[in-house]
């Protein structure tokens, strides 16, 4: 029996418009009425992921938002928060500077972002809702990782120019730093704490609703995703996902424009929920 859905979003539940379909969104409606819990897992920030389950999708569920870094659960409580060192962010700022990439330093709700000179401003892929404060330097970082209550989840580093050198020996300077360090894009990074992903989010859930993860299915496309997919008992890889994340799903689905997520969950509804 499923006895959860978790799904991420961009790839995924979102189409290229990153928008959620109509076929989407009432094949997650439909599944939540037959009892079966809700997850958005997501790279995003938590007010995004509200407001997704709020306005457009109008189901309760869990947010395991930030790539697992914080977990909130159907009531707005607070189920998990790992927040990164700072001295894991200061060492990120150093790199990003020294490969002139971008760097987004994310908490629950804003971000700080370091934009290489010259760079052009452009939407911030996974974050475009969220306050955005620039650092300039170090010690503009360094301040802002001092204010009072300054918790900070995740953090990304990416080009919007096709400069695969400088983000590759970016990417290859924080893979040596303690983190769980996973490209998300062509030219997109996303980092949280050891041991920090959507499967160890989900585990969280798990706990509190006393399910198991061997009865949740899950639907992902990229590397933030692979642990889902690969822990879960049903791990659906969308078409557009990557040949690492279908090798560990359970099934494929077509892609996240062909309302890849509703297909299979229509496919659940008609077999009564039992797989």
């Amino acid at each position: 029996m499923i006895s959860l859905v978790g799904t991420d979003l961009d790839g995924t539940l979102f189409n290229e418009q990153s928008q959620v379909s109509a076929a989407n969104r009432q094949a997650i409606q439909k599944i939540s009425t037959q009892g079966v819990q809700i997850a958005i897992c997501s790279g995003r920030t938590l007010p995004t992921v509200d407001q997704l389950l709020r306005d457009t999708l109008r189901v309760p569920g869990y947010r395991v938002c930030l790539n697992g870094a914080v977990i909130y659960g159907p009531n707005n409580q607070c189920l998990q928060a790992t927040p990164l060192a700072a001295d894991l962010i200061l060492a990120a700022f150093t790199i990003a500077r020294r490969w002139r990439v971008r760097l987004c330093v994310c908490s629950l709700t804003h971000m700080l972002v370091y934009e290489p000179t010259g760079s052009y401003q452009s939407s911030l892929r996974n974050q475009p809702d969220a306050q955005r404060q620039p650092i300039t330097d170090l010690a503009d970082l360094q301040r802002a990782l001092a204010q009072p209550n300054a918790q900070f989840y995740k953090f990304t580093i990416n080009l919007l120019e096709d400069d695969a050198a400088s983000i590759r020996q970016a990417a290859q300077a924080i893979r040596q730093l303690p983190l769980h360090f996973v490209r998300s894009g062509r030219f997109f990074y996303e980092a949280t704490a050891l041991g920090v992903d959507k499967s160890a989010g989900l585990a969280v859930v798990a706990h509190h609703t006393h399910l198991r993860m061997a009865d949740f299915m899950c639907f992902g496309d990229y590397e933030n995703d692979l642990e889902m997919i690969r822990d879960v008992g049903y791990g659906v890889a969308m078409a557009n996902a990557l040949p690492s994340v279908k090798k560990v799903a359970w099934r494929e689905t077509v892609d996240h424009d062909q309302d890849g997520v509703a297909l299979i969950l229509k496919q659940v509804v008609a077999q009564h929920l039992a797989i």
